[in-house]
C-alpha cells in the first residue's frame, strides 16, 4: 500500500546543503509543504548561482486525457541577479543574462511556459495534490503549483491540472527569497506513474551576494 501524504515541518534553518550548482556559502531556509504525496525518491538540491535568486518558474505538465495521467512531471526556476528583476514600477530587464535551474523532471508532458514576477522575486508556494485513489483508479500526486512575489498578495498560477486540493502556503521569512529546489519523483511503473509527488524550495538571505 502506498503512502498518502507526509507531515512536514514548513520552515527549517539549515547549513548549506549542495546539488549539482556550485556550493553555496550562504545558509538557507527550507520551505517543505503540509500537504503533498510520497511516491518516488528526493532528487538533487540545485541552487541558483551565487548572487542570483528565483524570479520566475515554469511547470512540466502532462495533458488530462491521458490514458495515464501523471499532471506535473517538473518544475523549473529562473534566477537573476537583482539588477535585472522588476522594481519600483520598473519590469524586469528584457533578455537579461539569466540562468534556469531544476531537479529531478519526468518524461511526460509540456513545459506550460513562464511565470514572472513583475518586481522582485519568489518567496513563497503552495501545490495542489490528489491523495491516493485506490488500487483500480487513476493516481496522478502533484497537479498545480502557485507561487508568491514579494511577500505580497501577488501570486502566479502554473497553469497546472485540476486535481486534488492545495496545501497550505508556505513563505520566506521577510529578506530572504527562492534561491534552489528539491522535487521527489517517482520513475517509470508497470501500472500508475504519478511523476512529481512533492517538491522542497531554499530560500536565501538577499543581503549575500557573489563575491567581486
Amino acid at each position: 500500500m502506498r503512502a498518502t501524504w507526509r507531515p512536514a515541518v514548513v520552515l527549517c534553518l539549515l547549513g548549506l546543503v549542495a546539488g549539482d550548482e556550485a556550493s553555496r556559502d550562504d545558509s538557507h531556509v527550507t520551505l517543505a509543504l503540509d500537504w503533498a504525496m510520497n511516491w518516488g525518491e528526493w532528487g538533487p538540491q540545485v541552487y541558483c548561482p551565487l548572487g542570483t535568486f528565483a524570479y520566475a518558474f515554469q511547470l512540466k505538465v502532462e495533458l488530462e486525457d491521458a490514458i495515464d495521467d501523471t499532471a506535473m512531471n517538473g518544475i523549473e526556476l529562473f534566477c537573476r541577479d537583482p539588477v535585472f528583476v522588476g522594481h519600483d514600477g520598473i519590469p524586469p530587464r528584457k533578455n537579461a543574462r539569466e540562468f534556469t535551474i531544476t531537479s529531478t523532471v519526468q518524461r511526460w508532458g509540456d513545459w506550460r511556459g513562464k511565470r514572472e514576477c513583475d518586481e522582485g522575486y519568489l518567496t513563497g508556494l503552495r501545490m495542489k495534490s490528489e491523495e491516493d485513489q485506490g488500487f483500480f483508479i487513476d493516481d496522478t500526486a502533484a497537479n498545480d503549483l502557485e507561487m508568491q512575489c514579494d511577500w505580497s498578495t501577488t501570486t502566479l498560477n502554473g497553469g497546472g491540472d485540476s486535481w486534488g486540493r492545495w496545501s497550505n502556503w508556505v513563505s520566506c521569512p521577510h529578506g530572504w527569497v527562492i534561491c534552489g529546489i528539491e522535487t521527489r519523483v517517482e520513475a517509470d511503473s508497470a501500472t500508475d506513474d504519478t511523476a512529481l509527488n512533492n517538491v522542497r524550495m531554499f530560500c536565501c538571505n538577499m543581503n549575500v551576494t557573489a563575491p567581486p
